[in-house]
């Protein structure tokens, strides 16, 4: 297994152990008189994650790595992320359950696209509306799960007196980026939803 494939491989390992450090339960920390360093390991769990997002795409393509296995799981992992993110911040009551439900629709919809492409011969790669969007998922992500460890006024930027703005804005922001990309994809690939 190359390099690229080693790093996404490795980056759905950090999503599952982001996602169990984030599953502890707060009775189970009180109860057992544990330091409660969740939230700053769940933290650096996704940010390793979402580098490795970066480089394993940047490694394939610099040292002529890709291959179909990267080119299918890479973006799949891309998705397994994003989700357990956002689901994650929508338990916790950060993200509103519709901006996370928005987000998820978009990646079933552009892995539907894929497949309808990859059955007819083509492929969709990624192009520059939908880098963006990945990094905005990842600055509000990352905000949120700050947001989560720190005063606990600031943890719903919707409802909070404190620092709301700045949550509203990213959230707004990533939403718009991933609509629009949504519809971008469908707009450049409308011939492989056609009908005859």
């Amino acid at each position: 297994m190359n390099l690229p494939n080693k790093l996404t491989i490795g980056r759905l390992g950090m999503t599952g152990l982001f996602v169990m450090v984030m599953s502890v339960p707060d009775s189970y920390i009180k109860e057992n008189q544990l330091p409660d360093h969740r939230i700053t390991i769940a933290i650096i769990f996704f940010l390793i994650a979402s580098i490795t997002d970066f480089l394993d795409g940047y490694f394939a393509r610099k040292l002529d790595l890709v291959t179909d296995f990267g080119k299918l799981m890479d973006p799949l992992v891309d998705k397994i992320l994003t989700s357990a993110v956002f689901i994650v911040l929508t338990k916790e009551e950060m993200v509103p359950a519709w901006i996370t439900i928005t987000i998820i629709g978009r990646e079933f919809l552009v892995t539907g696209l894929r497949l309808l492409a990859s059955n007819q011969g083509s492929l969709l790669s990624a192009d520059s509306l939908g880098k963006w969007k990945t990094t905005s998922q990842i600055i509000t992500a990352t905000y949120f799960l700050i947001a989560i460890g720190s005063d606990e006024k600031i943890i719903n930027p919707l409802t909070s007196l404190q620092q709301p703005f700045i949550g509203n804005v990213l959230l707004f922001i990533c939403t718009m980026i991933t609509v629009i990309s949504g519809a971008s994809y469908i707009k450049k690939n409308l011939s492989l939803i056609k009908t005859d």
